[in-house]
């Protein structure tokens, strides 16, 4: 069944602020004068491609963050590009006030806008800790930061996750690694193509393996955590997800970026057998699996699991894999959410969700779609995938 083009957002978000959005001037104004490179525990960057249906929930946003900054030294910046709008607007946050900055592009699919983005925030800043959220729809696995181009009525762009993960890498790196969190705040970014490429970005990546919604509760909650001493990338992960309204999310997964640069000599040893295996006698339809933006998506032990059992091949390997992926990779996984209710989803059980997706094509000449990601160049998933589809 083909889903609608972008996810399902509950619309008691827009309910809850109606009558409030574009309402800057409910903060006091940060002086013009803030030039110098200045200094702070940590700084929370925010990216905001909302040149789309979700522009409702941007002002609403802002106002919870500058609430959040109130009485606190943590700083918080957000670009943002709102449809109708002719250019992106960048602001930042510093205890409840909102300075406000012009800058040229209107195009939140382009890569270089992130880039400069990045090199404004290094510029203007100097962190002990960084954390980076990107919020707005998912899309395609390799897809992030939508540009519905509102004004010219273009079709709808997308960035790159590999471009964008490559951008704050180098961003992670010109900091000497201090980036703490990478949250992608979109549906559907718990999967294991993507936390392999965003491996070196942060020290942790935050990421939902179903759909999130709009325009999410957690921000002040999160950004007071941030006000103690001690906190880290992985308390500050941990208060995201304790604060968050049970009907934004349905579960949120936490990664050790340490843990995901094994992830190919572990999952090689696994697959490896497999590949020798006459794998057409599978039965795909038994697997549960589910559907976001035309692309079936299943749980990974799901998948390896059955694979294993169809072949009649319970190995060490998978329980290895297994104990590595659920403790060390997941550093943590917050079930209980309530977004869907009881609503059903293709033929998933949600209880069996290990926290993390994997890609699965659905014929032969999907096999290669994703051949240019890091995972599939460490591992031989299409070999995996072509025994399925290819006799």
């Amino acid at each position: 069944m083909k889903r609608r083009s972008f996810c399902r957002y509950f619309a008691l978000g827009s309910a809850c602020f109606a009558g409030i959005v574009y309402r800057d001037s409910s903060f006091a104004m940060i002086p013009k004068s803030l030039h110098s490179k200045s200094r702070h525990r940590w700084v929370v960057l925010y990216w905001m491609p909302y040149d789309n249906d979700l522009v409702r929930f941007g002002e609403p946003i802002i106002e919870m963050l500058a609430e959040g900054t109130r009485d606190s030294e943590v700083v918080v910046a957000v670009q943002s590009d709102y449809f109708g709008d002719t250019k992106m607007r960048r602001r930042i946050l510093i205890n409840g006030a909102i300075q406000e900055m012009d800058i040229v592009g209107e195009d939140s699919s382009d890569i270089s806008a992130f880039s400069k983005y990045l090199d404004w925030a290094n510029q203007t800043f100097n962190a002990e800790h960084w954390a980076v959220i990107v919020v707005g729809h998912g899309g395609k696995i390799n897809e992030i930061s939508p540009d519905a181009h509102g004004l010219n009525s273009q079709t709808t762009t997308w960035m790159g996750v590999d471009k964008f993960a490559s951008k704050l890498t180098q961003f992670n790196k010109s900091t000497c690694g201090r980036v703490e969190l990478l949250f992608f705040q979109n549906c559907n970014k718990a999967t294991l193509e993507i936390v392999y490429e965003a491996r070196n970005c942060a020290r942790y990546t935050l990421a939902s393996q179903l759909e999130l919604g709009a325009p999410n509760y957690y921000y002040k909650g999160f950004l007071e955590r941030l006000k103690e001493p001690s906190v880290g990338g992985y308390e500050a992960a941990i208060a995201i997800m304790e604060s968050e309204r049970a009907d934004m999310y349905h579960t949120l997964t936490l990664v050790d970026n340490q843990a995901v640069e094994q992830i190919p000599v572990k999952l090689s040893r696994l697959i490896q057998p497999l590949l020798d295996k006459n794998l057409q006698t599978v039965n795909l339809s038994a697997l549960p699996t589910f559907r976001y933006f035309d692309e079936q998506h299943c749980d990974v032990l799901a998948l390896l699991r059955h694979l294993s059992s169809n072949i009649n091949q319970e190995s060490h390997e998978l329980s290895e894999f297994t104990e590595f992926l659920e403790s060390s990779v997941i550093a943590y996984y917050k079930t209980g959410g309530k977004l869907f209710g009881s609503r059903n989803f293709s033929n998933t059980d949600s209880k069996e969700l290990c926290g993390l997706n994997l890609y699965l094509p659905e014929t032969g000449q999907a096999v290669s779609r994703y051949s240019s990601l890091a995972l599939y160049k460490q591992v031989d998933l299409s070999g995996l995938y072509r025994g399925i589809f290819v006799s």
